[in-house]
């Protein structure tokens, strides 16, 4: 079970790249030159969650496009990125089981041969850098060669972010600016880089920088307002002011304004998700309303997240009473 803190990661993750454009973007500056020279000039197709095993809908990191190839007309391949916030060793297991999942359901609703491609990349953005095998069959240690033509074997693409050049990260202003947020946010000195992680402030919307904020503020290293506006007032004086009002407010309705009691806050998240649980469900069960009252703040707000999402209650607390 991801931790809150991942959980963190992983939205903000989803957030900048769902969107195609981005997602476009991301993969030809970072995927291999050879791969890059095989894909059309189309944006990716975000696959519909539908199309994908409802079990892989439900991990909120991973995202599944459809790709054109150059090799004809009704080539296609499917790309999966997954992101991971530290190493994981186990990371290609279940880059595995999700490319199990994509080409069964492929296949279900096609049946037809030959399968599609599915890409794997992974990107990662811990501090520490990725130091573990790409390759799927490494899992297994060394075999003797007859044995390890029998395995499994693929490789997954890796963008490890903390080992890129900042100006590396995108030619493009406002993903440069998402991705920075994702290399520097877990390092312990982020308070003191905050004018570094925010250099392309300037060249932002309003939105993106309260976006890239509230990720900043929700992490685990602790960063201070005053920080933040010390930050702006530098980069961008005459915005400043008008980006921490709303971002202030923002930040109140995410219930993690300063000042206010714990214990408010958690019943103005209950009642904002059992108000929407009713909305989409219907009666909610007994068993639910319980397990939402005596939930910690933490909890509330990761359902709060889901519950536009999430197909059905028991996707979203298990089993009901």
């Amino acid at each position: 079970m991801p931790t809150q803190t991942a959980n963190i990661h992983d939205a903000f993750f989803k957030k900048v790249l769902g969107d195609p454009e981005s997602a476009g973007t991301f993969l030809r500056e970072h995927l291999p030159p050879e791969v890059v020279s095989l894909l059309g000039p189309e944006r990716p197709e975000p696959v519909e969650s539908s199309f994908v095993d409802e079990e892989l809908t439900q991990h909120q990191s991973d995202l599944l496009f459809r790709v054109h190839l150059r090799t004809g007309t009704n080539a296609l391949a499917y790309v999966l990125m997954e992101h991971k916030s530290s190493p994981d060793p186990l990371a290609r297991l279940q880059l595995l089981r999700y490319i199990v999942r994509i080409l069964v359901s492929w296949y279900d609703k096609n049946k037809r041969l030959p399968l599609p491609p599915v890409l794997p990349v992974l990107a990662h953005h811990g501090p520490r850098g990725w130091r573990i095998s790409c390759e799927f069959a490494d899992l297994f240690g060394d075999l003797p060669a007859p044995i390890r033509q029998y395995l499994p074997s693929f490789r997954h693409a890796l963008v490890d972010v903390a080992g890129i050049d900042d100006g590396a990260l995108s030619a493009q202003a406002r993903l440069r600016a998402f991705l920075k947020a994702l290399k520097y946010v877990q390092r312990s000195e982020l308070p003191l880089l905050m004018q570094v992680l925010l250099a392309e402030v300037p060249a932002l919307e309003d939105a993106d920088v309260i976006l890239i904020l509230r990720y900043i503020v929700k992490g685990a290293v602790p960063v201070s307002d005053e920080t933040l506006h010390n930050a702006l007032q530098q980069l961008v004086p005459n915005r400043e002011k008008e980006i921490m009002t709303r971002f202030g407010q923002k930040y109140f309705d995410d219930g993690m304004a300063k000042g206010v009691q714990q214990g408010r806050m958690e019943g103005r998240v209950e009642g904002e998700l059992a108000r929407l649980l009713e909305k989409r469900f219907g009666d909610i069960p007994r068993g639910v309303r319980e397990r939402i009252s005596s939930a910690d703040l933490p909890s509330l707000e990761s359902w709060l997240e889901r519950v536009l999402d999430a197909p059905d209650l028991q996707s979203m607390f298990g089993p009901t009473n």
